[in-house]
């Protein structure tokens, strides 16, 4: 919700009542991705070198204490440096439904826009307490799993991994990730797809609230199904790639429902309004379906924990500016039809990324399948022996 309630705290009041123009506000959006970019991977080497619980509830607290203190922002500068600080700290199913409940508090003494930071900061402060002492660093010490379950977690882990199971560090393991091509086809395939995510996140309040003559607070409660729908659509596409356990078909498909939801938004008139509210939600649906899938690819297709933890935070990191592209695009209402063209086009050449990087996993994949024992030697020494080698050695598969 961190990304999502500054959405609906604008039609809470939050840019007339802090003088914002359009373009502050906009880089108050935008601010949030540059500090998640920068301080993503260093936040993914110290959980992976310190204690994953102890760390995420400090994340957590001090993300808490920021988003509560956002209640008190009185100018641009004090958003923006709100918002930045949010990004450092972060390492809406219900934010729509939360937000209209919100907008029928009295606001004698607060706005609207100060209740929503607070009441959805605040939970944040006390779970995070919980989470320093209750979350596990690793299976081994699941305090709510029997020791059965835990060797069983282990088991299953290893088994993931494969011949790449390697849980051993190294700054060179650090390195190889930079080296590896893949990582820069899921990077451009992150920020496509997170351009478009945080555009219809950040402005979905504004998209509906400008369909029709409603007031503000039905406008924030017509948030919500998009949502629920999107929840719904994520479980199913989720389950669904699991189980058949492919990944870029399923990410084409997603996409074909949300280029279909932004033609509808783009070419169906103004005054079809039940129309162009099906087609938000369906776009709203399919670019948060997107997201389970492509982040379990990449997390499939590096092996070594380390290569993976590092791969993981880098893709992410940089595949954030999306989130910084999608806070600009949005900037030509009622009707957006630039900011839906720009998405349309992220989502198709998130498309055509997916195929290519399908395709050239598939060859690799052959390619191994062909390979001789002297052969297999060879490979593994190219990559630096076995504790480098990772999804590199000749018995990985890449999941397609």
């Amino acid at each position: 919700m961190a990304r999502s309630n500054i959405g609906n705290a604008k039609l809470g009041g939050l840019e007339a009542d802090l003088g914002l123009t359009q373009s502050q506000y906009q880089w108050s959006l935008s601010i949030f991705y540059f500090s998640y970019v920068i301080f993503d991977l260093p936040s993914n080497i110290v959980m992976r070198r310190w204690r994953a619980s102890h760390w995420l509830g400090i994340l957590m607290g001090l993300w808490g204490v920021v988003a509560t203190a956002m209640a008190a922002c009185t100018g641009f500068s004090g958003l923006v440096v709100s918002r930045f600080f949010l990004g450092v700290f972060e390492a809406g199913a219900f934010g729509g439904l939360l937000a209209y409940g919100i907008s029928q508090i009295p606001s004698d003494r607060l706005k609207s826009w100060q209740w929503l930071f607070i009441i959805e900061g605040v939970p944040s402060i006390i779970l995070a307490v919980f989470s320093a002492w209750y979350l596990p660093n690793d299976p081994e010490t699941a305090k709510f799993l029997s020791q059965k379950e835990r060797d069983f977690a282990v088991s299953r882990l290893a088994d993931d991994g494969g011949v790449a199971n390697d849980h051993s560090w190294s700054w060179t393991q650090v390195a190889s990730v930079f080296k590896d091509w893949k990582t820069y086809m899921y990077m451009l395939i992150y920020i496509t797809g997170t351009s478009a995510l945080q555009g219809v996140t950040l402005f979905l309040p504004s998209i509906i609230a400008d369909m029709g003559n409603w007031s503000k607070p039905t406008a924030q409660a017509l948030t919500t199904p998009p949502y629920f729908i999107a929840f719904l659509a994520t479980i199913a596409i989720s389950y669904s790639s699991d189980k058949f356990f492919e990944r870029g078909y399923h990410m084409i498909l997603i996409n074909l429902f949300a280029l279909a939801g932004f033609l509808m938004l783009m070419f169906v008139p103004r005054d079809i309004i039940a129309a162009r509210y099906v087609g938000s939600c369906i776009v709203t649906a399919a670019v948060y379906a997107n997201v389970p899938v492509k982040v379990a690819w990449f997390n499939n297709n590096y092996g070594g924990l380390t290569r993976r933890a590092v791969a993981s935070a880098v893709i992410v990191s940089i595949g954030t500016i999306g989130g910084a592209i999608g806070g600009q695009i949005y900037y030509d209402g009622p009707l957006y039809f630039a900011g839906n063209t720009i998405a349309f086009s992220c989502m198709a050449a998130q498309t055509v990324l997916v195929l290519i990087l399908r395709f050239a996993l598939a060859r690799e994949n052959r390619r191994r399948d062909k390979m001789t024992k002297e052969v297999f030697e060879l490979e593994i020494e190219k990559y630096g022996g076995m504790e480098l080698v990772g999804d590199r050695h000749p018995t990985f598969r890449y999941i397609l």
